[in-house]
């Protein structure tokens, strides 16, 4: 990768990791949502760590989001139960990691319904797409020109 290509991907990288803090407050994780009873300066230097962590892989996330949506995509209009089921897999992977929670509920239930229930999969698979699709609206993706 060329110097200037890295730089670029660096500062978008950089950038996205603050648009992912923005959308993770709007829904509701703030760096004092520990669930113990210190005081908060105890509560907030000890997060803030794992917050940044978790910003930066939320950001590379968005980054692939688009990508991984393709793969749903094809996955689901070519009838391949075994593609969407390893598609699942591998997103969820990911998601765990970047505090998600939307996401990741969407996932788990495609997962039990390819799984369990096949007549819930198009119902899954339609709130999977819609929750990327919000996801990626919040995050000020506006898709490649």
């Amino acid at each position: 990768m060329k110097d200037n290509d890295l730089s670029w991907l660096q500062r978008l990288t950089q950038m996205l990791a603050g648009t992912a803090q923005q959308l993770l407050q709007r829904c509701g994780h703030s760096a004092q949502q520990t669930g113990n009873s210190a005081t908060p300066q105890q509560d907030v230097a000890p997060t803030r760590p794992r917050q940044s962590f978790s910003s930066e892989l939320f950001a590379e996330l968005l980054i692939e989001l688009p990508e991984h949506q393709g793969n749903f995509l094809q996955a689901y209009q070519s009838g391949d139960l075994q593609s969407l089921k390893k598609h699942a897999h591998k997103l969820l992977g990911a998601v765990v990691y970047c505090d998600a929670p939307e996401l990741e509920s969407a996932l788990r239930a495609l997962q039990q319904a390819l799984a369990t229930t096949p007549d819930t999969i198009d119902l899954c698979y339609t709130r999977l797409i819609n929750t990327i699709n919000n996801t990626l609206s919040y995050s000020g993706y506006r898709g490649s020109s």
